[in-house]
């Protein structure tokens, strides 16, 4: 679609309007950087370390149940002085507390802080579907622009491939290695430099370039 659209012909008060929504976007999308460096980090490690499975494995399960009862077996043996009467107290008292023991290796290995297929199915489909209309807003207003045709293709392919891409990559994350957390940091920095991209190209033709005669 041709456009006769030409941001440094426009008038002062749409180029304040422009410029005000790409600040604003810019501004947000900061902010929802900065909220996943603290809430989460910015490298690989840190991110296979929040969305990776930490669930223990059943070697792993079985080794933490066996260990955990020998040492109540043990510590139980040591009571020599106990009289007849209460040691079958004892045992019965043991007996619960072997019970509860075991109820709390249960729940420290099923009480990870692994994130559940639904908090991560809700984060995929929150992002994608905000994140999209972000795009959109940038992404148009890059083709609007004066670049040639095929870099603003590029542009916008990279755009919204790096999300669905870093999206992709959180859940790969979860569901297959934790090495893919690799893959979601070049899908976040390629999304953020497409942002930074566009919202130079865009104040550099509101403000800078001259309006052809």
């Amino acid at each position: 679609m041709n456009t006769t659209i030409n941001f440094a012909r426009l008038s002062l008060s749409w180029k304040v309007l422009i410029t005000g929504f790409v600040i604003i976007l810019g501004s947000g999308y900061m902010a929802a950087v900065f909220n996943a460096a603290l809430s989460v980090g910015m490298n690989p490690q840190a991110i296979a370390d929040h969305y990776a499975d930490k669930r223990l494995s059943n070697t792993e399960a079985a080794a933490i149940a066996e260990q955990g009862f020998v040492e109540e077996a043990f510590s139980f043996a040591d009571e020599d002085d106990i009289s007849m009467e209460e040691m079958d107290h004892s045992k019965m008292d043991m007996s619960g507390m072997d019970h509860g023991t075991e109820m709390d290796h249960s729940a420290g290995m099923s009480g990870d802080d692994t994130l559940p297929p639904q908090i991560l199915a809700q984060v995929s489909h929150v992002h994608l579907l905000s994140f999209s209309l972000l795009l959109l807003a940038m992404g148009g207003l890059l083709c609007l622009t004066q670049l040639a045709e095929s870099i603003k293709t590029i542009v916008v392919a990279l755009l919204f491939l790096s999300l669905w891409g870093d999206i992709i990559s959180l859940n790969l994350v979860r569901f297959v290695s934790s090495s893919f957390a690799y893959l979601t940091v070049a899908m976040g920095t390629t999304v953020g430099l497409c942002f930074a991209f566009i919202t130079f190209r865009v104040l550099w033709e509101l403000w800078l370039m001259k309006p052809e005669k």
